[in-house]
């Protein structure tokens, strides 16, 4: 954790130091551009680019022709546009030429006195910025002075002894100090939030999900996000215990429903096979059914299996077509009568239009709806009475199984689509799969369907089906 911290300080150190140097070098690269070039920011004379030196040459070239000291007319006009002077003066400093001169500028100088009106420009009777150049004309050599108006060239000289020098060194070295002191503060404040999101992160790793007091600053949202990240993972985490204890259970249940029919196949079957039993033609015809209605049941769980399978992995051949519902329902009751486990149970069919036609696969929705009727049938008393009603709902067709028998707790109505969910229900002997509301589910839900369920113990439930009516939408369009 120490180390990290002083990465960070010295990252953060070694950036605000590049970060300078990187500026600096801008600087300077800048000012070359600009000084070997023609910027300016709107200034004619006196742009960025102004170069004093470039701006004397051609006066120069032009008063070391002749014999005489004179300017052109546009180089006169220049200086007039500009308010620039230029004075020159022979080897006793004395005026032998001058062009836009102010009246107070003097004629004659004393060596000292044209030294400070130079060095001090503004300690002088006329503010000017003053520049000085050598002219040559014949064998004598004259002194060129050019004043520009303060206000637009100006200079700056800075004159440093041992002392300031060292002043000046210890001030960076101070800077350099400040800025390590100031970069440790603040990597330590970015640290130690940062400490504590990487320790959340590690609960997290270590399936650790509890909700901590959200962290305020630049780690505000990550510190968020963590948490509700936390929260979901718990939730993940319940649900895939339940799922692999409902799961355990289901496994252990097949085994059971397995090993059950398949003993009796076996023991019918020995008893068939032996010489010793002396079986007549009737009991070996009981003996078979018994065995036939084993194996069928071991096919129906078989096929349940392979259908959740193909149901999981989106691989079910749903083919849809079109097809009377009403027709549908009142086969798929009138098999349930015909069994005779539910040939004595009540199931009564409502409908207002017999011609209701919906694209489906008949054979799965079938089965959806057989599986949701058995489960009411299979769940409560034999006294309990199941009503299928059949209702069309603008764009919709709306498919309800009531009943009023014992209802489904909070609990088991929570689980009640969960694959190998098996509900405890003390009104009945049935130990299906634990596949048959999960399957019903995965068909609906192949069909663009919503399934909504309504329970109250001791008052039965309602299980409604919704089911988009496609041909009717494509009519209506």
């Amino acid at each position: 954790m120490i180390s990290m911290k002083v990465k960070l300080t010295i990252k953060l150190l070694i950036s605000m130091i590049m970060v300078y140097y990187i500026t600096m070098t801008v600087y300077v690269v800048l000012n070359l551009v600009i000084y070997n070039s023609n910027i300016t920011f709107g200034e004619k004379v006196f742009s960025v680019s102004f170069n004093i030196s470039k701006f004397m040459e051609p006066y120069i070239e032009d008063m070391e022709k002749g014999n005489d000291f004179s300017l052109d007319d546009n180089n006169i006009n220049k200086l007039t546009q500009n308010n620039i002077w230029i004075q020159v003066l022979d080897k006793e400093n004395k005026e032998v030429y001058e062009v836009n001169k102010p009246e107070n500028i003097p004629n004659s100088y004393l060596t000292a006195e044209l030294i400070e009106f130079i060095q001090d420009p503004w300690g002088s009777v006329a503010p000017t910025t003053i520049s000085t150049n050598n002219i040559a004309k014949g064998n004598e050599n004259y002194t060129l002075l050019i004043g520009f108006p303060i206000d637009k060239i100006f200079r700056f000289k800075m004159t440093l002894t041992d002392e300031s020098l060292k002043y000046h060194i210890s001030i960076i070295i101070f800077s350099l100090i400040l800025m390590t002191i100031v970069a440790y503060i603040f990597s330590r404040n970015l640290v130690k939030p940062m400490l504590s999101v990487v320790e959340d992160i590690d609960d997290l790793k270590n399936g650790i999900y509890i909700n901590k007091k959200n962290k305020q600053g630049i780690f505000k949202d990550v510190s968020k996000n963590i948490n509700n990240l936390s929260f979901i993972l718990k939730e993940n985490e319940i649900q895939r215990k339940e799922v692999d204890k409902a799961k355990e259970e289901w496994i252990a249940n097949i085994s059971h429903d397995l090993k059950t029919p398949l003993s009796s196949i076996k023991g019918y079957a020995e008893l068939l096979k032996g010489d010793q039993y002396g079986i007549n033609i009737e009991e070996a015809k009981r003996y078979g059914s018994t065995i036939l209605d084993n194996s069928n049941y071991i096919e129906e769980l078989v096929n349940d299996l392979s259908l959740v399978y193909k149901l999981k992995n989106k691989v079910l051949p749903i083919k849809f077509k079109e097809e009377n519902l009403i027709n549908l329902l009142q086969e798929s009751i009138i098999d349930l009568l015909n069994n005779s486990k539910y040939s004595n149970r009540e199931i009564n069919f409502n409908y207002y239009d017999d011609n209701i036609i919906l694209d489906c696969d008949k054979k799965y929705l079938k089965r959806a709806i057989n599986n949701f009727i058995i489960n009411s049938l299979e769940h409560n008393l034999e006294s309990t009475i199941v009503i299928v009603s059949v209702l069309k709902k603008e764009n919709n067709i709306n498919i309800i199984i009531e009943d009023n028998g014992c209802g489904i707790t909070e609990e088991a109505l929570k689980n009640i689509f969960t694959r190998y969910y098996r509900g405890v229900d003390k009104n009945s002997t049935y130990s299906g799969s634990g596949l048959g509301m999960a399957i019903a589910k995965e068909v609906i839900d192949c069909h663009k369907g919503v399934i909504n369920i309504e329970s109250e113990v001791g008052l039965g439930t309602k299980i409604i089906i919704v089911l988009k009516n496609q041909l009717n939408i494509i009519e209506i369009n």
